[in-house]
């Protein structure tokens, strides 16, 4: 019942919706349990689907807490206290894990909104807060853009340069950028350590890193002008400088890299 319940939800809003059970790994030595919940896109013949697996043991009961249709959204509910947004954006269909206890579309995509964006844009309408421009911002997927009175040298301008989430994510590809502040990382598999921590690892065991290590900036301050560009969005022109921040989402996947990394 509760599948076919959720099913007919995303059907309202032109999505298709799998059903998956997660099962332990068992070896001679041990069992690894499953994680209770993930929700994901996945593709088939026919395209984009949602795919939610849950484990047999421990994975937690769902609900829909509010659909909107004309929108192409939904806010999904685990019993377990997480909340998802699910829907579509521009060309492609996404889902962004919100860490807030909304029980609305609306507030959902009001709380994966930046602090310092919702700060500049708490006085539009609300119905404007859900556009991608508006008087304050230009969103693109995950990426807001908001507008500075900044100047910076040329010769640190980096030219076609990419933003991501995550290394696994599809880059937003801006025409010119510039960095400053944020912390160096160095970054092994899908961990990022600090400089303090890389030097303990190294010094107790020098073939630490030996198969790939590269360095990144963790959470650093960002600048964009001009052409940004994604596969899954329009491009947008930046017309002057824009701080640019990313969005609230508590990653599904995430790991230990605290914040993203640049």
């Amino acid at each position: 019942m509760e599948r076919s319940i959720i099913r007919r939800h995303f059907e309202s809003i032109g999505a298709r919706v799998q059903f998956r059970t997660l099962e332990r790994v068992r070896t001679r030595r041990w069992v690894r349990e499953p994680e209770p919940l993930r929700i994901d896109i996945v593709r088939d013949d026919e395209g984009a689907i949602f795919d939610i697996a849950r484990s047999r043991h421990t994975g937690p009961e769902l609900d829909v807490l509010q659909t909107r249709p004309k929108e192409r959204h939904l806010l999904l509910y685990s019993r377990a206290g997480e909340r998802f947004l699910c829907g579509h954006d521009e060309r492609d269909w996404f889902v962004a894990a919100v860490e807030k206890r909304v029980s609305t579309v609306r507030d959902a995509k009001r709380a994966l909104m930046p602090e310092a964006v919702w700060e500049k844009a708490r006085r539009l309408p609300p119905s404007a807060t859900g556009n991608r421009r508006n008087s304050v911002f230009i969103r693109q997927g995950e990426w807001f853009f908001v507008p500075v009175s900044r100047t910076f040298p040329e010769e640190l301008i980096l030219r076609n340069e990419p933003l991501q989430r995550t290394p696994d994510s599809k880059p937003h590809v801006c025409e010119q950028l510039y960095r400053e502040n944020g912390e160096l990382v160095y970054v092994i598999g899908r961990r990022a350590y600090t400089e303090e921590e890389y030097r303990e690892h190294k010094l107790a065991d020098d073939k630490f890193g030996k198969w790939g290590v590269f360095t990144r900036l963790r959470n650093p301050d960002i600048y964009a002008r001009g052409y940004v560009r994604h596969a899954d969005h329009s491009t947008v022109h930046l017309k002057g400088w824009h701080r640019v921040y990313i969005n609230a989402e508590v990653s599904i996947l995430q790991t230990q890299s605290v914040g993203f990394l640049d």
